[in-house]
């Protein structure tokens, strides 16, 4: 994205820390982190392209992008450059723990001891964000809130995908909540420069990230939530069930999704919630939030002129078979 490109020099010594840190563990925990980074690169750029991919979301440029409209509205309140990186820092351990937690969720085939390599992203976020805002009641508060809210919205999620239950608009919404732990890094960001109080828009911006990408991820993934018996809510909208036959459940699904023109639906879906997050982060003054939404809303709509073209095929191939 190149909307991140600008915040580059800040992740990099951000990964600097982490890449020393795990230069430091001692064997065999030095093997796994380096096997854990390799199975997350990312192109030309290896593991450090991990956060800055087209399909990735904003989650360490959030408290980026609100140091920028401190510096413009008040300079003297913007936390310095080694508070940032110590601080974007915290949010990849974060975001790397979670990582490791929803791999082991969502793959049949992971590998288990990368949740030992869990234990050292847990520590180290828990120790730089102590060092940065452990002083703030208030963050204690919040952080505590947002981290039970992605634990409890992540089980809750886990075990709508391994049932037959009814999948509402509302329960999807409720289960995209689990990227609560990206609340974390921009409200820090916000207590150090002493504006706590934008914390309820951010938490509606992050709410509305999370069904965005939700809806996103369903269709960028179906094929391996499919294959893994994972009955995601575009899956059950598309009819599936955990009980019938692969082949037989992927022609049904298929149906809805190229005959029936769900996929497109879902992916227009998402563009909705995506301008819902743009008018939330206008009202934060993220001003870099723009560019990202374009070129995000660019990539729904390469994505979206995909599924329709699928959906041609499909009616047309399907046409040709009719007596």
């Amino acid at each position: 994205m190149h909307s991140y490109e600008a915040f580059q020099p800040t992740l990099d010594s951000a990964w600097e820390l982490l890449e020393g840190r795990l230069t430091t563990l001692a064997p065999p925990l030095d093997a796994l982190a380096r096997r854990f980074l390799s199975r997350i690169s990312d192109g030309d750029k290896g593991h450090r392209g991990y956060f800055s991919s087209r399909l990735a979301p904003p989650l360490v440029f959030l408290p980026l992008w609100l140091r920028e409209r401190f510096r413009r509205e008040q300079p003297a309140s913007v936390p310095s450059e080694e508070v940032t990186v110590r601080l974007v820092a915290a949010a990849m351990w974060g975001y790397l723990y979670i990582r490791i937690q929803d791999d082991l969720l969502d793959e049949a085939q992971s590998d288990r001891s990368q949740t030992l390599l869990g234990n050292v992203c847990g520590w180290e976020m828990a120790r730089l964000l102590e060092s940065l805002v452990g002083g703030s009641a208030l963050f204690r508060s919040a952080f505590e809130r947002a981290w039970l809210d992605f634990t409890r919205w992540t089980l809750a999620e886990h075990e709508q995908l391994l049932s037959e239950a009814p999948y509402s608009d509302e329960h999807f919404e409720q289960h995209a909540r689990k990227v609560a732990f990206a609340r974390v890094p921009a409200l820090a960001l916000c207590v150090l420069a002493g504006r706590a109080e934008l914390e309820p828009t951010l938490e509606t911006l992050v709410d509305q990230l999370g069904v965005a990408y939700g809806l996103t991820n369903d269709v960028v993934g179906w094929q391996r939530d499919l294959a893994n018996g994972h009955r995601t809510f575009l899956l059950a909208r598309a009819g599936f069930t955990r009980a019938e036959p692969l082949e037989s459940a992927r022609r049904k699904v298929r149906e809805a999704l190229y005959g029936q023109g769900l996929l497109a639906r879902t992916l227009e879906a998402s563009v909705t919630w995506q301008r819902r997050a743009a008018e939330s982060a206008e009202a934060l003054g993220l001003a870099e939030f723009s560019d990202y939404t374009r070129e995000r809303l660019a990539l729904l709509d390469e994505l979206t002129r995909e599924a329709k073209l699928f959906q041609l095929r499909w009616l047309i191939a399907n046409e040709e078979t009719r007596p």
